[in-house]
C-alpha cells in the first residue's frame, strides 16, 4: 500500500465522518483562536501600558486557557475516537496492519490539526481586530487601540497546540495498539464503568478550596492581596477540578445508597445517568465553572473601576487642589503658604471656599506588644506598617476643637481597629495614650484621622503628639537608637477648593504650582480636574480589558457547553431508545433527562457564584489599588454581572438543550 493511498483513505475518512469531524474541527479552531486572543494580550502595547500588573494577569489567563485547551481537546478527541472504533476495528479485521492504521490516523490528525491551528490563528487575529474596532467605537477612547499581528504569539500558539494534538494522536494510536479488532468493533457500544469515588481526592478538593478561600478571608491589606491572589486562584482551580471529578461522584454515590431518594423513577434515571457519565463530564463542568468565575470577576471589577471613577477621584484628590509640601515645618511657613494660595486665587478671579492643612512625619516598622519597632529591628511583619506623627495643633485646627493632650501623651488611630492599651512604647520611651472625656471630640478626631489615612495600602498608625517638638523628640529618639535609620523629615498635606469652571481650576493649578516653587516651597501639586481625563482613559482601558476577557471566556463556556451537549446527545440516543423499549414512559424519560441536564448545566454556575462570594474580600482589597473604597458599588457591580451572566447562561442552556434533545430523538 502506498502513502498516496493512505492519504486518500485519510481524506475519505474525514469526509465520511463529517458528522463528528466538523464539530471537532470547529471546536479545535475556536479553542486555538481563544488561546491566540488571550496570549496576544500579553504582547499588546496599548493594554500593557495601562498597568504593570496586566501582563502578569494575561500570562495567568494564557496558562489557564492552555490547560483548558488541553483538557477540552482531549475530551472532544476521546468522543471522536470512541465513535470511530468500530470503523478502525473493521480495518484490522479486513487485514490492515496496526502500523498502517496508525499511519492513517496520523494523516487524519495532521490534516485536521494543521488546518485547525492555521485557521484558528487567522480567526483569532480577525476576531481580535473586530473586537478592538468595536470597543474603540463604543468606548470612544482618545487614543486608538491597536491590535497588530504578532509572529511570536502565532509561534507560541502553533507550538502549544502542536503538542496538544500530538498527545491526542498518541492516545488514539494507543487505542489501536492495545486493543484487539473485536474490542474495537464493540467499542462504541461498550458501556461506561461506574466511576470510583476517592475520599482522598475529595478531601484534597476541600483542602485546596478551603486554603484558597482562607487566603481571601484572612488577607488584611491590599499588598498582601496582590502577593497571594495568584496562589489563591491556583488553589481554587485545583480544588474545583478535584471537586467535580471526585466530590460529585462521592455525593452521587451517597444519594444512590439512600433508598428514599434513589428508588423513584425520575431520581433513578437522573442519578444513574449523572453517575455513569460524571467522570467524562467532570472536566468540562469544572472548566465551565472556572470560566464563569473569571467572567464575573473580570467584568465586575473593571466595571466597578470605571463606574467609580468620580468617587475614586474624590478619594484620591479630596480637594480641587491637593499639595504635598516638603520641609514645611514652622508655623510661619504654614501661614506664608496659605497667604500665597489666597492671594493668587483672588488674582485669578476665583474664590477660596475650603482650606485644610496638616504637617506630619513618618516611620516604617511594626506594632509588637504595644511597642512600635522600626523597620530593620522588626521580625513580626513582612510588609512594614506606616506610622504618621501629626502635631496636636494641626488636628485641632481641622476639627475646630481642643484635644488637651498632656506633655508626653499621645492619641492613637490604628487602621486595624481601636488601640486598647493604655500606653505605647516609642524608641524605648513609654507614652500614655490619651483618654478622651468628650465623646463628640473623640468622634471628630477619629473621623478626621480616618480621612487622613485615606487609601493607604498598608497598615497605618496615626500618632497625634502634643506639639511639633514632641514629634521631633520621638523621631530623634528613634534615630539615636538606630543611627542608620532614614527619615523623610517634616512634610505637609494641604488642600483647598475654589469656585470656577473646570478649565479655570486647571489653569489656576498650573499657575499656583509655578508661583509656589518660585517662592521657595518644594511642592508637588495635583489638580482633581487636571487628572480627570487621564483617569477616565486609564480606567476605560481596564474596562476594555474586562469586556474583552468577558467575551473571550463566555465564548469558551459556550464552546464547551455546546460540544458537551452534542457528544452527550449522540451517546444517549441509543440509551434513550432502549429505555423506551423496556417500557419506560417517554414523558418520564424526557422529564428525568431534562432534570439531569439542568443539574449538569447550572451546577458550574452555582459553584462559580460561591467562588466569587468567597473571593469578595480579596477583590475588595485589590480594588483599593485603584482607590475604589465604595463597598456598596463593588457589591452592586458584582451582583449585576452575576445576574446578566446568569441570563446569558440560561439562553445558552435553552439553545444547547434543544440541540441535545433533537439528537436524542
Amino acid at each position: 500500500m502506498t502513502k498516496q493511498l493512505f492519504a486518500k483513505l485519510a481524506v475519505k475518512n474525514i469526509r465520511s465522518n463529517k458528522q463528528i469531524y466538523v464539530p471537532y474541527i470547529l471546536a479545535s479552531i475556536a479553542t486555538v483562536a481563544m488561546f491566540y486572543l488571550m496570549t496576544s494580550l500579553v504582547y499588546n502595547d496599548f493594554l500593557v501600558e495601562r498597568s504593570s500588573t496586566l501582563p502578569m494577569m494575561f500570562m495567568l489567563g494564557s496558562v489557564v486557557i492552555g490547560i483548558f485547551s488541553f483538557i477540552f481537546i482531549m475530551y472532544t478527541n476521546s468522543f471522536l475516537i470512541k465513535r470511530r472504533k468500530k470503523e478502525i476495528g473493521l480495518y484490522a479485521i479486513l487485514g490492515m496492519k496496526k502500523k498502517h492504521v496508525a499511519l492513517v490516523l496520523f494523516l487524519e490528525s495532521f490534516i485536521t490539526s494543521l488546518g485547525s491551528i492555521l485557521i484558528g490563528i487567522i480567526s483569532g487575529q480577525i476576531i481580535g481586530r473586530f473586537v478592538f474596532l468595536a470597543l474603540n467605537y463604543l468606548l470612544k477612547f482618545p487614543v486608538s487601540m491597536e491590535y497588530p499581528f504578532s509572529v511570536e504569539v502565532a509561534l507560541i500558539t502553533f507550538a502549544d497546540f502542536t503538542f496538544i494534538f500530538l498527545v491526542a494522536l498518541l492516545y488514539n494510536i494507543s487505542q489501536v495498539t492495545f486493543s484487539n479488532p473485536i474490542e474495537l468493533v464493540k467499542g462504541k457500544q461498550s458501556g461506561e464503568k461506574e466511576p470510583k469515588s476517592s475520599i482522598i481526592l475529595f478531601l484534597f478538593s476541600v483542602i485546596f478550596l478551603g486554603s484558597g478561600y482562607g487566603i481571601s478571608l484572612s488577607i488584611e491589606d491590599p499588598i498582601g492581596a496582590i502577593l497571594y491572589f495568584f496562589l489563591a486562584v491556583l488553589l481554587v482551580i485545583a480544588g474545583t477540578y478535584l471537586l467535580f471529578i471526585s466530590g460529585s461522584i462521592f455525593i452521587l454515590k451517597a444519594m444512590k445508597k439512600n433508598k428514599k431518594i434513589y428508588y423513584r423513577p425520575n431520581a433513578f434515571i437522573s442519578i444513574s445517568g449523572m453517575l455513569y457519565r460524571m467522570k467524562q463530564n467532570a472536566a468540562g463542568l469544572a472548566n465551565i465553572s472556572i470560566l464563569a468565575t473569571m467572567i464575573i470577576v473580570a467584568v465586575s471589577t473593571t466595571v466597578t473601576i470605571y463606574v467609580g471613577t468620580e468617587g475614586t477621584l474624590e478619594s484620591r484628590f479630596p480637594y480641587d487642589h491637593n499639595a504635598t509640601v516638603f520641609e514645611l515645618k514652622d508655623t510661619e511657613d504654614v501661614s506664608e503658604f496659605e497667604n500665597i494660595v489666597r492671594t493668587e486665587t483672588e488674582n485669578a478671579g476665583l474664590a477660596l471656599t475650603d482650606y485644610s492643612s496638616y504637617r506630619y512625619e513618618t516611620l516604617s516598622g511594626s506594632l509588637e506588644n504595644n511597642a512600635f519597632v522600626v523597620s530593620g529591628s522588626s521580625s513580626a511583619s513582612l510588609i512594614p506598617a506606616e506610622m504618621m506623627l501629626i502635631p496636636q495643633e494641626d488636628i485641632e485646627r481641622m476639627i475646630d476643637a481642643p484635644l488637651e493632650l498632656e506633655e508626653g501623651e499621645v492619641a492613637i488611630y490604628h487602621s486595624k481597629g481601636p488601640y486598647s492599651a493604655s500606653t505605647i512604647e516609642l524608641a524605648g520611651q513609654v507614652h500614655p495614650v490619651h483618654q478622651f472625656t468628650d465623646s463628640s471630640v473623640k468622634n471628630k478626631v477619629e473621623e478626621q484621622l480616618k480621612v487622613i489615612e485615606g487609601n493607604n495600602l498598608v497598615e497605618t498608625i496615626i500618632l497625634v503628639t502634643p506639639s511639633v517638638e514632641g514629634t521631633d523628640s520621638i523621631i530623634a529618639d528613634y534615630v539615636e537608637e538606630n543611627p542608620e535609620l532614614f527619615v523623610f523629615g517634616t512634610r505637609a498635606i494641604i488642600g483647598w477648593n475654589t469656585t470656577g469652571t473646570e478649565d479655570d481650576k486647571i489653569a489656576n493649578s498650573h499657575t499656583m504650582d509655578k508661583i509656589l516653587n518660585e517662592a521657595g516651597f518644594s511642592t508637588m501639586l495635583d489638580s482633581r480636574d487636571a487628572n480627570r481625563q487621564e483617569w477616565y482613559n486609564t480606567n476605560g482601558g481596564f474596562l476594555f480589558v474586562g469586556i474583552f476577557l468577558g467575551l473571550l471566556f463566555t465564548f469558551g463556556a459556550i464552546l464547551i457547553t455546546y460540544f458537551k451537549q452534542v457528544s452527550e446527545g449522540y451517546d444517549d440516543r441509543d440509551k434513550f431508545q432502549i429505555m423506551q423499549k423496556v417500557g419506560l414512559d417517554k414523558q418520564m424519560i424526557e422529564k428525568s433527562t431534562r432534570s439531569q441536564i439542568v443539574w449538569m448545566f447550572f451546577l458550574p454556575l452555582l459553584i462559580a457564584v460561591m467562588h466569587v462570594a468567597f473571593a469578595f474580600p480579596i477583590i475588595q482589597k485589590m480594588l483599593l489599588f485603584f482607590s475604589v473604597t465604595d463597598t456598596t458599588l463593588v457589591v452592586l457591580c458584582i451582583a449585576g454581572v452575576v445576574l446578566f451572566f446568569s441570563l446569558v447562561y440560561w439562553i445558552i442552556y435553552r439553545i444547547t438543550s434543544r440541540v441535545y434533545f433533537f439528537i436524542v430523538k
